[in-house]
């Protein structure tokens, strides 16, 4: 039988922490597990790792373990003991079941009771440094993600999450039995003793912010603190949705913000102040949203909306989304013009400088393209090379007209050339042919038959 738990079991069948920790529960194993797996028979005596060396398996996993731990901060602290470490914690609850020590303070507001948490935890009994319990061995070592006040975790995690300023922290929880797995634990593998939590917070998204609020009477509604409370709550809910590409759902929320601040009534002008720079950032942040959805027609409203409330040309990012949405749309002028006002008014932008560059480049390489187009469009068509006419004559006949054009042509003043009548109708023929071939030089004939007079005329230039 002790064989058997020498390695972790897998369960069949998922345990109810609520039942586990108010009734009495038997748990049945299959002695043959082993032997099952998803339908095929499987000899554990194969080896299915040869390069390993069977001893150091064990030894190996831990060490991992403890690596990753400690990569990620989540080592257990090198305390003498559990009574030492509470000396320097805060009761989370008057009974000191729940205690806790803060690392890294998070940002942002305390986690709502209901919201959804992403972290990494590890839980490690007193004076140990490989945790019994860890998110480093689930979901494939990633982050796990847990919906608080559905009593699906540990009564006292849950407790010390909702004390915390998220969406990112740092803290230890010391845990009685009694805020864990019970008085009893769950033996062999859960004692009953108290467990130290070492927990990283990365985000929290408050989804039922918009809800709570939705709920409150309308005087309620107005109170400044219930508004920067909504807003913060739908804010850090938007920025997660963000983070993840839910570009969507994170605009619904920008959008309900933007509403709960326009129910508001603020009394002074601090307080105005304050809710005139959480518009500012919805404006701004749904700007961003709606360029990433492809529709630059609304992120140029919400950037107008900006400018009604305050000068848009003194928001670099407004202006920048602004230039966004125009080239987005191929307003690539009025783009360049925003470009370069957000540029001036952070000169070190990269992202702006980028976007500029770019966009200049583009500029440049359409009015390039442009003005090829114009020019194949009004450039003459080519000459047709002309065919080699043969005449009817003798070679001394043209060679006698081609060199009268010649001396003809090089004459500066007007000048005509009568030749004599009696010409063929192939002789007039070639002169005509060979007289085109000289510019400034025209043929003219007069009269009919035997009595045609022809002439080469040089014209004044």
């Amino acid at each position: 039988m002790e064989s058997v738990f020498q390695e972790p079991v897998q369960l069949s069948k998922g345990i109810n922490l609520n039942e586990l920790m108010t009734t009495a529960t038997e748990f049945h194993l299959d002695m043959d597990f082993k032997k099952k797996q998803n339908g095929m028979s499987i000899n554990m005596d194969d080896d299915f790792f040869p390069d390993m060396d069977d001893d150091s398996d064990e030894e190996d996993v831990l060490k991992n373990i403890e690596d990753s731990a400690d990569k990620l901060m989540l080592s257990s602290p090198e305390y003498l003991s559990f009574d030492e470490l509470a000396k320097r914690m805060i009761d989370c609850i008057p009974s000191g079941e729940v205690k806790m020590l803060i690392i890294e303070e998070g940002d942002g507001p305390l986690v709502p009771v209901d919201a959804e948490v992403t972290l990494h935890f590890a839980a490690y009994w007193e004076k140990t440094n490989i945790p019994f319990d860890s998110t480093l061995t689930m979901n494939r070592g990633m982050p796990m993600t847990l919906r608080l006040g559905k009593r699906k975790i540990l009564p006292g995690l849950e407790i010390g999450l909702t004390m915390v300023h998220g969406p990112t922290a740092r803290f230890h929880l010391l845990l009685e039995p009694a805020a864990a797995w019970g008085p009893q634990g769950v033996p062999p593998r859960i004692r009953p003793e108290r467990a130290l939590f070492v927990i990283s917070l990365y985000s929290v998204s408050d989804v039922h912010a918009g809800d709570r609020f939705n709920d409150l009477p309308m005087e309620q509604q107005k109170k400044f603190e219930v508004t920067i409370k909504t807003v913060n709550g739908l804010y850090t809910s938007a920025k997660d949705l963000f983070s993840k590409k839910k570009f969507k759902k994170a605009i619904k929320n920008y959008q309900q913000a933007i509403s709960v601040l326009n129910v508001s009534r603020p009394e002074t002008e601090a307080e105005e102040g304050e809710i005139k720079k959480l518009k500012i950032t919805a404006y701004i942040n749904l700007a961003l949203c709606y360029c990433k959805i492809d529709k630059p027609k609304y992120a140029m409203n919400m950037c107008e909306n900006l400018d009604r409330i305050s000068n848009l040309d003194s928001h670099c990012k407004g202006l920048f989304y602004y230039g966004r949405a125009h080239h987005m749309i191929g307003k690539h002028e009025e783009a360049l013009v925003y470009y370069r006002k957000a540029l001036k008014l952070e000169p070190k932008n990269r992202d702006i400088g980028k976007a500029l560059a770019d966009l200049d480049q583009y500029l440049k390489r359409s009015a390039k393209k442009e003005k090829e187009i114009w020019q194949n469009a009004f450039q003459s068509a080519p000459e047709e090379k002309k065919e080699k006419v043969v005449y009817a004559v003798d070679e001394d006949f043209q060679n006698g007209v081609r060199e009268m054009c010649k001396d003809l042509a090089e004459r500066s003043e007007y000048a005509k050339f009568d030749l004599p009548t009696g010409l063929t109708n192939d002789e007039v023929d070639c002169i005509k042919g060979l007289v085109s071939d000289f510019e400034g030089l025209v043929v003219q004939e007069d009269g009919e038959g035997k009595r045609k007079k022809v002439s080469i005329i040089k014209k004044m230039s």
